[in-house]
């Protein structure tokens, strides 16, 4: 970027030098141009013809540079009967220049056969006898006259645009370096993250480096809850194996037939055991950079696998979602989480069941939502809502299951930082209310 931006910077100032220039050279040439018609008109003041339409000048011209000798303005009038030369031209041997007709004027800028800037005016004196007799004055100035001014000007204005390329070259350079000098400081803590130093990117950013920060430590914390989770699902593993180990050690220690059930019953335990725990940890392992899921589809696509399972009942479904609400994170947690929910409030759902879900921090790139899920069953007492969330526990003993549906939710919605509460629904049933938290 430096070597970038002093390119560019040299370019635009060589430009910027270039059209100065030029506009310096042409605006001295004008104003050349000015000058030497006023030396016409200074001559024509102190010129007079007699009736013979001879030519004769005053001394006094008004300007001394035409009556000092190389002085640089130099001036001709040539006529059909007389010509005449400027004091200032003595010893010089000036161009001879065409003549130019009266009324006209006409202005020359230096070439290799004239090297002077030529002006030149015609006119026609009129006598007392009604002749006319034509001239044209001509006032030359050598080349050198505008080189030389050019020649100053342009060394002057490299000088200052040199100096003021160095100083926007600096100013560029420290900007540059104060703009990625917090990059430098994020690289540095993100080395001392991966070297176990720092846990995560601590300190202030700038406002356009905090959402990096904040993602990079939401994955950071995210990671670590997942190998947390993994943890303790292998704990929790190696602890339920314990008896099923037991199991298989009696049953191929014992020599009766019976023990044959008792070890296939043990592997199928363990079978049970090893995929549950692994499942459940998967499931669990909460994931920040995922794309966002549409909640209105995927309620949509577990109501119609419900609305098959469970046909017989006639359940209606009533279903308020805001528009465009979104999921932001795995979309097989969104599943088990309404799959269990709504499943449950079909199970002891009369003949209605009510689903609304709303946006929560609307103002975060992505934002959280909750949701609620009421039945109109039989309903829970109030004493049972705590115990239906641990694991086992079911709300009628009558209904077929395991008791984990609610329990499964409860991990969920922890794992990604939410909350959820059991109440008594408007519809005389139950109502599960979760609520997920934004995520930045």
């Amino acid at each position: 970027m430096a070597a970038v931006a002093s390119l560019v910077l040299a370019l635009a100032l060589g430009l910027v030098g270039v059209a100065l220039n030029l506009a310096h050279h042409q605006t001295a040439v004008t104003a050349l141009q000015a000058r030497m018609e006023s030396y016409v008109y200074l001559v024509l003041a102190a010129a007079e013809v007699d009736e013979n339409g001879s030519l004769e000048v005053g001394d006094d011209m008004g300007d001394p540079r035409l009556s000092q000798p190389g002085s640089g303005v130099y001036v001709q009038v040539h006529g059909n009967r007389a010509n005449w030369t400027s004091p200032s031209a003595l010893g010089l041997r000036l161009p001879e220049l065409q003549h130019v007709a009266a009324g006209q004027a006409r202005f020359l800028e230096p070439s290799e056969e004239v090297p002077f800037y030529s002006f030149q005016y015609g006119l026609a004196w009129q006598l007392n006898s009604g002749e006319e007799v034509p001239f044209t004055v001509s006032v030359l100035v050598p080349a050198r006259e505008i080189s030389r001014q050019t020649r100053a000007f342009r060394q002057g204005l490299w000088r200052s645009l040199g100096t003021a390329g160095l100083i926007l070259l600096l100013a560029q350079l420290a900007s540059i370096y104060l703009a990625f000098r917090p990059l430098q400081k994020v690289a540095r803590d993100v080395a001392r993250v991966e070297s176990g130093q720092k846990p995560a990117l601590e300190g202030r950013y700038p406002r356009e480096l905090e959402p990096l920060a904040r993602n990079v430590n939401r994955l950071l914390q995210t990671e670590k809850g997942n190998q947390q989770r993994y943890r303790n699902a292998l704990d929790s593993l190696a602890h339920s194996l314990k008896t099923p180990l037991a199991i298989l050690r009696t049953s191929l220690e014992s020599p009766e037939p019976e023990s044959r059930a008792a070890l296939a019953a043990a592997v199928e335990d363990m079978h049970h055991l090893v995929a549950t725990r692994l499942q459940r940890a998967a499931v669990s392992a909460r994931r920040t950079m995922v794309q966002p899921v549409d909640l209105a589809a995927e309620v949509e696509r577990v109501l119609a696998s419900l609305r098959k399972v469970y046909s017989q009942k006639m359940i209606e479904t009533m279903v308020t979602i805001s528009p465009g609400l979104q999921f932001f994170g795995e979309q097989r947690d969104l599943l088990e989480l309404l799959g269990n929910l709504l499943d449950n409030a079909f199970k002891y759902g009369q003949g209605k069941v009510r689903l609304v879900a709303g946006v929560m921090d609307s103002s975060q790139a992505r934002p959280g939502l909750w949701l609620r899920v009421e039945d109109d069953g039989p309903g829970i007492a109030p004493e049972q809502w705590p115990a239906l969330l641990q694991r086992g526990v079911r709300g009628d003993e009558r209904q077929e299951g395991h008791g984990l549906g609610l329990a499964l939710v409860l991990e969920l919605v922890t794992a990604y930082g939410g909350s959820m509460e059991i109440q008594q629904s408007e519809l005389g049933g139950a109502m599960v209310y979760v609520e997920l938290p934004a995520t930045w």
